[in-house]
Formats: C-alpha cells, sequence, structure tokens
C-alpha cells in the first residue's frame, strides 16, 4: 500500500511539473511577439484561414484598364444579350431602336426594360437603371467621350466588336461575372451542332454555292463573309460562298445592283427582309424579270429566313441560323 501512494503521489507531482511548464511556455511565446496558438474551435479556424475576397478586378479593355466589381450584377450589355442569355444572366436593359429589338431573344427579355439608340444612347434611362457594369460591343459606342460618360455611370468594358468572335466574346464575359465553366459548355455544345450539321448537308451542299442577300428599305446587299451569317455559313458550316461574294462583299456587304444580280447564279439563296419597310423593296426585286430568271429562283431555292437573327451574332443566333440552313436545305 506505501508503494501504491509514493507511486500516486510521484504521478501527481509530474502532471504538475507539466502544466507549469506549458504555462510558462505559452507566456514566453506571447511576450515574444509569436503567434497565439490556433483557435479552439474548427469554425475559427476556418475563418483564420478564409482568404479577403477581392472588391474588384482589372480588365485591358480596347481602351484601358477597367476595374469591375467581383461579382457585378445589374449588367447592361446593348446588342451582346445572346451572350449574357447563354451565360445564364439577365440583363438590367436591352438594346432597341426605336420599337425594334431583338425579336429572337424577347422569350428571355419580354419584361426587360429597352435602352433606345434612336438618337444616340438614351444616358437618363441608362442611369435610372443603377447598373454596376456597362459593357460596350463596339469601340465605336466610345468614341466622342462618350467612354467618359459611360464610365461615370458604372465601370464600363468595350469590345473592339463582340460580334465578330461571339466565343472570344462568351469568353471574355464568363471571365468577368465568373461563368467561365458556363460559357465552355456554350461554346462545346455549339461545336457539337455545327459537326453533326455538316454531316447532314455534306451530300447536299457538295460542290454547290451559296448567297446571302438582305433587303432594306432602300437597298439589296449581297452580304459578306465576316460578320453575322458569314462566319457561321463559310467557316463553322463550310459552305462554298458564291463567286461574287468573294470578289465584290467578302470583308463588308455591298450593294447588289439590278446590273450584277443576273451574274449571281448561286445554287442556294438566303434572304433577309429588314422589317415592314422593306416589304416595298423586296416586291420590287422579287418580280423583276432579272431574280425570277436566276438558277436558285427557278429551282426553288431561295430562302427567305428571319433578319434578326440572321443580322446577330452569338451561341443562340448562330445556332438559330444553322437549324435554318439544315431545315431548308436538307430533304425531309
Amino acid at each position: 500500500m506505501n508503494g501504491m501512494k509514493k507511486g500516486n503521489f510521484l504521478l501527481g507531482f509530474i502532471f504538475i511539473f507539466m502544466l507549469f511548464l506549458s504555462a510558462c511556455g505559452a507566456r514566453e511565446s506571447q511576450s515574444s511577439g509569436e503567434p497565439p496558438a490556433a483557435p479552439a474551435t474548427q469554425e475559427a479556424a476556418n475563418e483564420a484561414k478564409a482568404p479577403v475576397e477581392n472588391k474588384s478586378r482589372t480588365y485591358q479593355d480596347i481602351i484601358g484598364a477597367v476595374e469591375i466589381p467581383a461579382e457585378p450584377k445589374r449588367i447592361v450589355a446593348p446588342y451582346v444579350e445572346d451572350a449574357l442569355i447563354t451565360l445564364g444572366v439577365k440583363p438590367a436593359m436591352q438594346w432597341a431602336l426605336g420599337e425594334l429589338v431583338q425579336e429572337y431573344l424577347q422569350p428571355h427579355l419580354k419584361d426587360v426594360p429597352r435602352l433606345d439608340f434612336t438618337d444616340g444612347v438614351n444616358m437618363e434611362a441608362l442611369i435610372q437603371a443603377n447598373p454596376d457594369l456597362i459593357v460596350l460591343y463596339t469601340k465605336n459606342l466610345a468614341e466622342n467621350g462618350a467612354y467618359d460618360q459611360f464610365n461615370k455611370i458604372a465601370p464600363t468594358y468595350a469590345f473592339d466588336d463582340a460580334t465578330v468572335d461571339w466565343r472570344g466574346t462568351l469568353r471574355k464575359l464568363g471571365q468577368m461575372l465568373n461563368k467561365t465553366d458556363v460559357a465552355e459548355k456554350a461554346i462545346q455544345h455549339y461545336d457539337q451542332k455545327v459537326a453533326e450539321s455538316k454531316e447532314k448537308l455534306q451530300p447536299y451542299t457538295n460542290g454547290k454555292t451559296v448567297a446571302v442577300i438582305r433587303i432594306k428599305p432602300k437597298e439589296v446587299l449581297l452580304m459578306d463573309g465576316t460578320y453575322y451569317s458569314g462566319p457561321v455559313l463559310y467557316h463553322d458550316l463550310g459552305l462554298q460562298p458564291h463567286k461574287l461574294v468573294r470578289e465584290l462583299s467578302w470583308e463588308y456587304h455591298k450593294p447588289l445592283s439590278l446590273e450584277v444580280l443576273p451574274e449571281l447564279d448561286a445554287d442556294y439563296i438566303f434572304l433577309l427582309v429588314q422589317g415592314e419597310a422593306a416589304q416595298v423593296k423586296a416586291k420590287e426585286l422579287t418580280d423583276s424579270s432579272i431574280w425570277k430568271g436566276l438558277p436558285a429562283v427557278k429551282n426553288g431555292h431561295v430562302f427567305e429566313v428571319d433578319n434578326t437573327y440572321w443580322m446577330a451574332s452569338g451561341a443562340i443566333a448562330n445556332e438559330m441560323k444553322i437549324d435554318d440552313v439544315v431545315k431548308h436545305i436538307v430533304a425531309p
């Protein structure tokens, strides 16, 4: 029994001595400027490790450096709404030219206020929308001091021309809006659609030529290979542009006169009529004997398509163009 008591006494003494050394060590650590011990709870530890989020990020646009919010919520991107909707973002305002809007996007934008460009940008309406990010689809909108005016309302990012490289535009917006994964999935989906559509079209378009004609209220245009429908038809789908497109309007659309029209012996023609105001001009063209003599007209290979998305750029608009091409060219 005496041995057990001595053993218990010795263990107790050692325990008290260890506590004393621990307390001394803690005091020395604090007095020497060393960091205190880790927080007592896991929640406190997580809070201590959590990084401080930046409240803004800097991007380089066509004008210069732009500092935008880390998580912008109210975005105004006139004529870039296709990209926003693709990313799952609803804009605070939408592009309009009087009563004209992007009809193909209205299922997504029907209750979104309009930003009218009829007499220039309606700055008063833009201010009332209280955006925290403005996106300009072309540098032309930033000219003559307009960029500074936009910047006074909200941080403004200006593209050189967002309609030319829709993939690049979508990726850039995906970065700014923290949706890079959504952007990449949309591009992959589009590329898959292109591959499937090219396979369907090949038996019908091999060795054939294509042209796109746009009828405006006062003129008829032969569309180019650089903007809107051109990259989709001639690059993505690999369709062959008619020689007049290559020679006359490849870089930019050009007027198509009745004198030149007989040379347009394309196998397939897609026809865009720009609204009610262009109907008179369209009838004037299609009633002419020259028009009726074109091979595409004689063979029933002229297809009128929707001007609104054929004159737009983005994943949504371009997929709709592809659907039109396949629907009209591929036999049922």
